[in-house]
């Protein structure tokens, strides 16, 4: 699945891989891979108290935060892809 910008953002991202416990679309902590090279990441906000605790977060950078079980399908997947070592079952 890719999505054009239309904000001229110059990007296209594609779906990479998602949480393996979310519910279709529902707190969906999600990876795109961009044709830049690049990665997005869309994930659950986070407020004041854990910004403070950032250190040097720019005013054009955001956060969020992940869960151990999407990072770990992340990584799975992308050591797979990448480098041709399986690091064992990851869900898709």
């Amino acid at each position: 699945m890719r999505q054009q910008s239309s904000d001229g953002d110059d990007l296209t991202a594609t779906f990479y891989c998602t949480d393996p416990e979310s519910q279709g679309g529902v707190e969906c902590e999600t990876f795109y891979e961009t044709d830049r090279g690049s990665w997005i990441v869309q994930l659950k906000k986070r407020g004041p108290k854990v910004q403070d605790q950032l250190v040097a977060l720019a005013d054009d950078e955001t956060f969020g935060e992940m869960s151990g079980r999407t990072m770990d399908v992340f990584v799975r997947k992308y050591v797979r892809e990448r480098y041709g070592i399986d690091l064992g079952v990851a869900p898709n």
